[in-house]
């Protein structure tokens, strides 16, 4: 059962190209304060390691020193199960959102989940939004919305602490181990779902499915958009997405 409650309770923050080792730095003694402990970096701008995320950290060096880093999102999330991505700003992708505050609503028990949050200057694009499961915003004042990622953590990380109340409760606990016991199935990683998008985007493309050019990328972000909105594809159900593939592909080429 604890470990059970340690799922629960251990999203994994990922930063997205954050520009200022101080705002790293802010980051980690925010997770340290509410009980998050693992720290993803994307392509930091100032390179790694970073003095003054060091410094910033204070009493959580620990968690900037045990920071992965990551040339891409793809390589960070690949063993993810459940992606959150962060934003301030409404998009016009067809996803569903949750609000900081009600996270225990939305909160996959017993899965890997992250939680991703994008630049200080511009956030996260469309295109990297469009990796998530769900999208997760902050209550604000919508005269100025926007939050600095260090406070963005804070906030979301806070929540998730007041969440641990609901979600660790006997009865949560119990329904996570009950899920886990009646439904066997291993989830599919985000590293497995990209496998499956390379392939079904690559057989796409030799049967010119997208007859304009000027339109791939809009075809293959709706694309993705619908397979992310699945909260628990199985690896077997991947699988068997991937074998329906090269069943049409290996008809069509007969």
């Amino acid at each position: 059962m604890v470990q059970n409650a340690e799922l629960i309770m251990s999203p994994i923050i990922i930063l997205v190209e954050p520009q200022m080792g101080e705002n790293i730095g802010a980051s980690a003694r925010a997770m340290k304060n509410f009980g998050l402990v693992e720290m993803r970096i994307v392509s930091p701008r100032d390179g790694w390691p970073n003095s003054k995320a060091d410094s910033m950290s204070v009493g959580a060096l620990d968690i900037i020193q045990n920071a992965k880093i990551y040339d891409n999102i793809v390589d960070a999330i690949e063993d993810i199960e459940f992606l959150y991505a962060t934003t301030a700003v409404e998009r016009s992708i067809n996803k569903n959102y949750v609000m900081a505050d009600i996270l225990h609503s939305s909160y996959p028990i017993n899965q890997k989940v992250a939680i991703m949050f994008g630049r200080e200057n511009c956030g996260l694009t469309n295109a990297e939004i469009g990796y998530a499961n769900m999208i997760l915003s902050v209550r604000t004042d919508p005269n100025f919305s926007s939050l600095n990622i260090a406070h963005a953590v804070a906030v979301v990380a806070h929540e998730i602490f007041n969440n641990l109340c609901i979600l660790s409760t006997p009865d949560n606990i119990k329904r996570g181990g009950d899920e886990s016991h009646t439904n066997p199935q291993i989830l599919a990683t985000r590293g497995e779902l990209e496998y499956f998008f390379e392939h079904l985007f690559s057989e796409l493309d030799v049967h010119k499915f997208c007859k304009l050019p000027e339109k791939h990328h809009h075809m293959t972000q709706n694309i993705r958009n619908i397979f992310t909105r699945i909260d628990r594809l199985s690896k077997n159900e991947l699988q068997t997405l991937r074998g329906i593939i090269t069943s049409l592909t290996r008809r069509n080429n007969n």
